[in-house]
């Protein structure tokens, strides 16, 4: 074997002892056998040396079957050199985007915390509100707070949010009204009933009547108007023909004593009060107040809209107790739009003027007595009857069911 250059002592001893290795090492050109010597110098230690050596001349030794095709063969190269530092540039790259991302998880410099101010006053919350880096949108609403006290909010304190990210506050507007319902014409505990139930303070007042001891024959404020929950409505209640108006009692409970009277029913026979010329909703009050049904109906008429302009029987005329007088309303001179007056029969009173608003009409509420316990509360009738066409705007008259026992 015969080489250009020196061979280290290992080398030289590895080939001698495998000659076809050294004499195919010998044939390469010098720099093939400079990167093999450079190849088997990076072997770290003298174990990795040693299995490089050993690498080197089992390559180099040519194979038993390949010996014909030895001389037009490529020069046997080293084995490729493992490159690290690739591998540790991808670790590298990895630990930083972690880092990066660590780093935009907790920095938090664009969140804020939505803070509590349900019980504020309305200023006073949206004041905090955007001391926190957030908007504010204001509704309305009824509650049980004072008049502009935040009583909801959404989304709740303590939820985490973008800056400039919107918080939805509600503002009482106090305590939704209720509708007075009538009481004339019923027994003082039903009376006292039928408001404490809707939590209205009735006062009592004791005064002589033509109405039977013990029966409503007028209130303040009338029934159908809206009031706050908690006010108070004043019932006068009869003491009979000729006695003089001596005690004035307020009720604020549902627990009431029933006094036991004695009335004649000669007076079957009432007269019919004369309601033509007044607003249509003075006019079913009186009628309803005198035991009789009024019938409805909306006519064309030069007066202005709501004015009864007929009413049949003439007012005056002795009617049994709940005939039937028929009151024609005037929809005016330049009557709204027409509109079908929806099936409320049945229904709750609740239910029945919301749905009756609903359709573009105005609500009046009349009691009628009844002995039937299943119509308490419920509309018993309505005027003018359901499907009728009537100018949007115009009353109907929700006649309501109150238990007499």
């Amino acid at each position: 074997m015969a080489t250009g250059r020196q061979l280290p002592p290992d080398v030289a001893a590895a080939f001698d002892e495998v000659p076809a290795a050294g004499d195919r090492f010998a044939a390469l050109p010098a720099q093939r056998q400079a990167e093999w010597l450079a190849w088997l110098d990076r072997g770290r230690g003298g174990r990795a040396r040693r299995r490089r050596l050993e690498e080197m001349v089992r390559r180099l030794a040519p194979a038993r079957t390949a010996a014909a095709e030895e001389e037009v063969a490529e020069p046997v190269p080293p084995p490729p050199t493992r490159e690290w530092w690739p591998w540790l540039l991808l670790l590298l790259l990895l630990v930083v985007g972690g880092l990066i991302a660590w780093w935009l998880l907790t920095r938090g410099n664009d969140k804020t915390t939505v803070p509590n101010v349900i019980g504020l006053r309305q200023q006073e919350a949206e004041t905090r509100i955007h001391d926190a880096d957030l908007k504010v949108l204001t509704a309305q609403g009824f509650s049980d707070r004072p008049q502009g006290i935040v009583f909801k909010q959404r989304p709740g304190a303590g939820t985490q949010l973008d800056e400039g990210q919107t918080v939805t506050i509600t503002i009482s507007s106090g305590v939704k009204p209720v509708i007075v319902p009538s009481v004339v014409g019923l027994k003082q505990n039903v009376a006292v009933q039928k408001l404490t139930a809707v939590d209205l303070v009735p006062q009592i007042q004791n005064a002589s009547s033509t109405r039977p001891k013990g029966t409503v024959f007028a209130q303040k404020p009338p029934g159908g108007k809206e009031v706050d929950k908690g006010s108070k409505v004043t019932i006068n209640v009869s003491s009979g023909p000729g006695t003089p108006a001596t005690t004035t009692t307020t009720t604020a409970t549902t627990t009431t004593t029933t006094t036991t009277t004695t009335a004649t029913t000669t007076a079957a026979r009432v007269r019919a009060p004369n309601v033509r010329g007044l607003a249509v909703v003075a006019g079913l009050r009186r009628l309803n107040a005198a035991g009789l049904r009024p019938t409805v109906r909306y006519v064309s008429a030069t007066q202005r809209a709501g004015i009864i302009v007929a009413e049949i029987p003439v007012g005056g005329t002795r009617l049994a107790r709940g005939s039937r007088v028929r009151i024609n309303v005037s929809n005016g001179p330049n009557p709204a739009a027409a509109a079908t007056v929806p099936n409320v029969v049945g229904q709750d009173q609740a239910s029945a003027s919301t749905t009756t608003r609903q359709a573009g009409f105005r609500v009046v509420v009349l009691f009628r007595p009844t002995t039937d316990q299943s119509q308490d509360g419920v509309v018993i009738e309505q005027q003018p009857a359901a499907g009728s066409s009537i100018p949007r705007g115009s009353y109907v008259a929700l006649f309501v069911g109150a238990f007499t026992g």
